[in-house]
């Protein structure tokens, strides 16, 4: 059996899925944000891990092969009365009760990865539950380490300093110190984004503000994105320098105007680096992001373990669903 943890929203999973079926390979898929797999018990001793899907018991550890692609378990997993969860408990502090179980299932959950991780040997693994969010300052400073060049970065909390940087860089941007915002509602979907920090917004921007990560901007020739599959690189170059609705950060593309994307030959010193990097993380999957500035240096970005790859798959015909299908 194989064991997908994911998300009922992944279209990446969905295309894997279709491969899977193709392949006329057993699979169970447990989504986070769904009510489809209940949670019953962990036996330790006679090593069972059961959850009920669709009227149907099964046990996890049975498991010959694990794709942990996003969470996979959420509190939508357990078998709770939301009526009475929610009800006040503590009166002094209404949700406490709510906090200190979501610690309690975390703790669970966590116990739960690490027994599955720790079969690794026995069971082929792609994807790592514990370094799902990797920390973007850490990876600069790694990346930095390892003779990559980074963007200039700056944790900035005054106007002041973002003037002050604004003057002598001459462009900055700022990104989320961690995940980005990336939330699907019945009615909405919200989203952020790479911003640049023009005259206009500084003017808008409080005295003081909450930690944020602000970069100097980097004049490119074209971006990269590098998907990382069991130690095989897949390249893609996007020439999103052309559209200035895309410059600061592509994803803001409109469907009708995408900008071009290519395979891209990676140079090998950087495809070393970044394969140390993989390692060093204990990753088998992830994205990685770089660009390319007019002087034709490799600049480092990030890598995102989660990341979404048919989006370098389909442009390059480099069929990444197809090759995670045959691996599972």
């Amino acid at each position: 059996m194989i064991l997908i943890f994911s998300s009922n929203t992944d279209i990446s999973t969905t295309m894997i899925v279709e491969w899977l079926i193709r392949y006329k390979k057993n699979y169970t898929q447990i989504n986070g944000d769904d009510e489809n797999t209940l949670f019953n018990y962990y036996d330790i001793d006679n090593n069972k891990l059961i959850v009920t899907q669709h009227n149907k018991q099964i046990n996890l550890l049975d498991a010959t092969s694990i794709w942990y692609r996003r969470r996979g378990f959420s509190l939508k997993s357990l078998p709770l009365n939301r009526k009475h969860y929610f009800q006040q408990v503590i009166h002094d502090i209404p949700r406490y009760h709510v906090h200190h179980n979501e610690r309690e299932f975390r703790s669970l959950i966590d116990f739960i990865f690490y027994v599955l991780q720790d079969r690794k040997g026995k069971t082929k693994i792609l994807g790592n539950y514990f370094q799902s969010s990797v920390n973007k300052l850490q990876l600069l400073d790694m990346a930095k380490k390892y003779g990559l060049q980074i963007p200039q970065s700056h944790v900035i909390t005054t106007r002041t300093a973002l003037e002050t940087l604004r003057k002598k860089s001459g462009g900055i941007i700022t990104k989320a110190l961690s995940d980005g915002v990336y939330l699907l509602t019945p009615r909405h979907g919200y989203y952020s984004y790479t911003e640049k920090i023009t005259p206009k917004i500084l003017k808008t921007i409080p005295r003081s503000f909450f930690p944020s990560l602000v970069q100097s901007e980097i004049r490119k020739k074209y971006e990269l994105r590098v998907f990382c599959l069991n130690d095989q690189l897949y390249s893609m170059a996007i020439f999103s320098q052309k559209s200035k609705g895309t410059q600061v950060d592509f994803r803001k593309a409109m469907p009708d105007s995408l900008p071009r994307s290519v395979p891209y030959n990676l140079p090998t010193h950087i495809g070393k680096i970044l394969k140390k990097i993989m390692k060093d993380l204990d990753l088998n999957t992830g994205s990685f992001d770089l660009i390319v500035d007019t002087n034709d240096n490799y600049i480092f970005l990030e890598v995102n373990p989660v990341g979404q790859f048919s989006m370098t798959s389909i442009p390059c015909n480099y069929y990444l669903e197809k090759k995670i299908a045959e691996i599972l």
